[in-house]
């Protein structure tokens, strides 16, 4: 069990409201409630304080009750939620004023319900893709299990709403002790594409904060064809600047010098530990032209990448 420092257990609980749609069973909660009281134990501390119900029984369009809490609106995967209209000034409301909201399964239609689905993407079940394409909802390419855009996250159902609860306790509490939680819930760890030297040192120099690693892990997905900043931020669901400086404030260099870094690693594990034409290499790093790589790389490392491939070859690399 993780021994919480005090500054965490002095930390207020965070409130979880889970909301069913009518004629939904109270055990259709019972997964994720129990997650979060799980996480309690895990913690060590009451971190979390969940409640069930339903949207009825929560008559309440003060927008003063959820600027705190997480709701998460679980939908099944065979019926589209639908609201009735007196419902609709409370679903908007929370809606529109809790900081994360979660909806799950046939919840998404909720968005559209309450006027807020314009440019939020979703993950979106195969059994309401048609629907949600001709109501307008923008469902994502691949058809992922769950996402978040924001501080509007989705799944595609129940089950696939497990790792994406597993990704909030993570921003709450730290990898550690999700990881922690996984693991003693018996769930696999989630497959990841090795880190780099270069990337491990940020997220240490970072210590783990979560937009710094999944920045890091978009970038070195998209090395080939780097992405802007800017495209960066929207994937996160976040402000470029915002990107910028915390970035910055906490690696002590910004993205896009970061960024490049990882590419330039790229290309000299290339030259050194291959054998592909530099043509390659330059299309496979993003450099675009032989002038531009090589002005990059002896910028950062101090030599050509004619000179570092003739290092490797001669038993000399760095």
């Amino acid at each position: 069990m993780i021994c919480p420092d005090q500054t965490r257990a002095a930390r207020p609980a965070r409130e979880i409201d889970i909301i069913l749609p009518d004629g939904s069973p109270p055990s259709a909660a019972r997964m994720l409630a129990d997650l979060f009281r799980t996480a309690n134990e895990i913690l060590g501390a009451h971190a979390y304080r969940v409640s069930v119900h339903r949207l009825a029984a929560q008559p309440c369009a003060d927008p003063r009750r959820w600027t705190r809490r997480t709701v998460i609106l679980l939908g099944d995967i065979r019926t589209r939620w639908s609201v009735a209209d007196p419902l609709l000034p409370v679903l908007r409301v929370l809606l529109a004023q809790a900081p994360r909201r979660v909806l799950v399964g046939g919840a998404v239609f909720l968005l559209r319900d309450a006027g807020l689905a314009r440019n939020c993407a979703l993950a979106i079940h195969s059994n309401f893709c048609a629907a949600a394409a001709e109501e307008g909802l923008e469902g994502l390419p691949d058809a992922p299990l769950f996402h978040s855009d924001g501080p509007v996250s989705s799944a595609v159902s129940g089950f696939a709403a497990v790792p994406l609860m597993l990704d909030l306790i993570a921003e709450d509490h730290g990898q550690v002790s999700a990881d922690a939680l996984r693991a003693y819930l018996g769930l696999p760890a989630p497959q990841s594409q090795p880190r780099s030297r270069l990337s491990l040192g940020l997220l240490q120099r970072a210590r783990g904060d979560r937009l710094i690693e999944r920045t890091l892990t978009l970038m070195q997905e998209h090395i080939e064809e780097p992405l802007r900043i800017g495209d960066l931020a929207g994937m996160l669901g976040v402000s470029t600047r915002k990107l910028q400086r915390q970035f910055l404030d906490l690696t002590g260099e910004g993205p896009l010098a970061a960024y490049r870094a990882l590419r330039i690693e790229r290309a000299q594990q290339l030259l050194e530990q291959t054998n592909l034409p530099l043509t390659e290499i330059i299309a496979a790093t993003g450099f675009g032209t032989h002038s531009n790589l090589a002005r990059w790389m002896r910028k950062e490392t101090g030599a050509s990448p004619h000179i570092l491939r003739q290092r490797a070859l001669s038993g000399r690399a760095a």
